[in-house]
């Protein structure tokens, strides 16, 4: 019945994750069921390292590359913070623990895509800065995207599609 497409363009706290929850437990409360709702969130830009696996984020300090803060720590997070959070890591005032991890939104229904195009410009960045090759970067971010996140052509490509589709648009951060 409702389709939403959520632009992350950057980390930005728990918002571009918090956004996909908030619309699905607003239409729960409104008399649409999660599974008749179409949400789809795309990672690109800063923001393409949600779609990583931790291991990256240490080996490539991708919370310093991309001004990600763990939210527990406060601190450039060395751990992708959205992917099988601890049980009560995200709590909203008035609201109480809210599912935001991405695993979690996924067992919701949500989709996720990220940009294949910053992947290439990223690890060509990090190649370049640490003085090694190219591909075997970039090989490395492809094969550490999380289960069930899908790799697009770019993430404006994504966008465009997803709006040909009847999606709203929702800015996510």
């Amino acid at each position: 019945k409702h389709r939403i497409v959520f632009d992350s363009t950057q980390p930005h706290e728990i918002f571009p994750f918090a956004w996909p929850r908030v619309f699905l437990l607003t239409n729960e409360a409104t008399g649409t069921k999660e599974k008749d709702n179409s949400v789809v969130v795309v990672l690109r830009h800063s923001s393409i390292g949600y779609a990583m696996e931790d291991r990256l984020w240490a080996k490539y300090k991708f919370g310093e590359l991309f001004k990600a803060n763990d939210p527990e720590t406060k601190a450039p997070a060395t751990r992708n913070p959205f992917w099988k959070p601890k049980p009560g890591a995200y709590k909203i005032p008035g609201v109480g623990e809210i599912l935001v991890g991405v695993n979690q939104l996924q067992e919701s229904g949500v989709q996720f895509c990220v940009c294949a195009a910053a992947i290439n410009v990223y690890s060509a960045l990090l190649a370049d800065s640490m003085k090694l090759k190219h591909e075997d970067l970039r090989k490395d971010f492809m094969d550490a995207i999380l289960p069930g996140i899908q790799p697009v052509p770019s993430g404006v490509w994504a966008l465009g599609r997803a709006q040909e589709k009847q999606c709203a648009y929702i800015y996510a951060g």
